[in-house]
């Protein structure tokens, strides 16, 4: 499997499991209701969602966006009650940002492989690559 495979592969993964979580949060809010606007609340959900939306378009940035919600929240979770969130529901929620994150950082790599060539002509570094 190539890289180029492998990251088109992953980010679908991505995008569909941040579906099923941008869905399972909105189900969640319309159901309960908003939850009162505190830091936590727009760390998570709203942090999330907003990352896991903004990374169909721009990997690294939503990836980060969701993931450093999830971290902040655990964090302000932690220093208010002494102690983390229980169950992994919430992880799995924010998981594909992690995922994203990957995608973006391997896209970024692909491309900082292929180098120009003297000539005009463009290498990709990998094996079997293809000439431009």
């Amino acid at each position: 499997m190539t890289r180029r495979t492998l990251v088109a592969v992953l980010l679908w993964v991505a995008r569909i499991w941040s579906i099923a979580s941008v869905g399972l949060l909105c189900v969640f809010l319309i159901g309960e209701g908003l939850p009162p606007l505190t830091v936590k609340a727009m760390l998570f959900p709203f942090g999330v969602m907003i990352g896991l939306m903004l990374a169909w378009r721009f990997e690294r940035i939503g990836g980060l966006v969701a993931a450093m919600s999830m971290l902040l929240f655990y964090g302000l979770e932690y220093l208010g009650h002494g102690r983390f969130p229980k169950g992994y529901a919430f992880i799995l929620v924010s998981a594909p940002s992690l995922i994203f994150l990957c995608c973006g950082y391997l896209k970024t790599r692909q491309m900082s492989d292929t180098t120009a060539e003297p000539g005009g002509r463009v290498y990709s570094g990998e094996l079997g690559g293809s000439e431009n």
